[in-house]
């Protein structure tokens, strides 16, 4: 995938995503990586990563992986059925974080994944699985 194709993704992707601040890195056949250096707004009253980002960035890499399409007229959404996160370790601001989602099995109309949220030592700070649906083409969405 090319700078201009994956801007075109990111572009795609909902708000939150963008207001987290998280940035594609990778997105193919049955695998998306995403990633984020950790700011303030992304902590918990500990000066930890926030358990809600870890679980966001998980869903939101795993709800890609699921529905890469060769053109994005055939590209859907990804609606999270089940999601199950796991906390290894802590992580503090500035931290660059990536979320590596791996489809593990699709049928026609649900997808399962994996994914694990690593440090820029490949530090594994979270991991998890959910199920998901495919949903509309994004070509139909306002």
């Amino acid at each position: 995938m090319d700078q201009d194709q994956r801007q075109a993704v990111e572009r795609s992707v909902t708000g939150f995503f963008q207001d987290l601040g998280v940035e594609l890195v990778e997105y193919g056949k049955d695998r998306a990586v995403i990633a984020l250096t950790l700011t303030q707004k992304h902590m918990n009253n500990a000066s930890n990563l926030h358990g809600g980002v870890t679980a966001s960035l998980l869903d939101i890499a795993m709800g890609l992986c699921g529905t890469w399409a060769p053109t994005a007229e055939e590209r859907r959404v990804a609606i999270t059925l089940s999601l199950n996160v796991n906390f290894s370790a802590t992580a503090p601001v500035g931290t660059r974080v990536r979320a590596v989602a791996t489809c593990r099995s699709a049928g026609h109309k649900v997808f399962m994944a994996s994914c694990d949220l690593l440090d820029h030592d490949d530090r594994l700070i979270g991991f998890g699985e959910g199920v998901f649906k495919k949903g509309a083409y994004r070509k139909d969405l306002p």
